[in-house]
């Protein structure tokens, strides 16, 4: 269990997670919200985790391992947005895709590099 507080936004939730066999659930519960997902290792490359909060919003992540710590994961979410993450070395690239139905109603793309001292 991990209790968590923003001070600045001074909200507080509360993260309760487990796992087994290559499942993982976790549960995030706050006083205005709940969500939990369920994270399920399909083989060593690949990695689904839907989640579903208490407003009755979805969304599907898959996650490929690249090797070496990189990866590629992507999400979507219904009638919001797809994001797609790519992880390569100390580069993360990241891609917005915000949804309209089933129409892409714009681009967003940021790219940054991790830099350790």
């Amino acid at each position: 269990m991990n209790p968590r507080y923003n001070v600045e936004t001074e909200e507080a939730d509360v993260v309760v997670s487990c796992s087994k066999d290559g499942t993982d659930v976790e549960l995030t519960a706050s006083a205005d919200a709940q969500s939990v997902t369920i994270s399920r290792q399909l083989d060593d490359e690949n990695r689904v985790a839907p989640s579903i909060s208490s407003n009755g919003d979805i969304s599907v992540a898959w996650e490929r391992s690249l090797g070496d710590d990189n990866s590629i994961t992507t999400t979507l979410t219904p009638d919001e947005a797809v994001d797609i993450e790519w992880k390569d070395s100390a580069w993360t690239a990241s891609i917005n895709l915000p949804l309209d139905g089933t129409e892409v109603t714009g681009t967003n793309v940021s790219i940054k590099r991790e830099v350790n001292f």
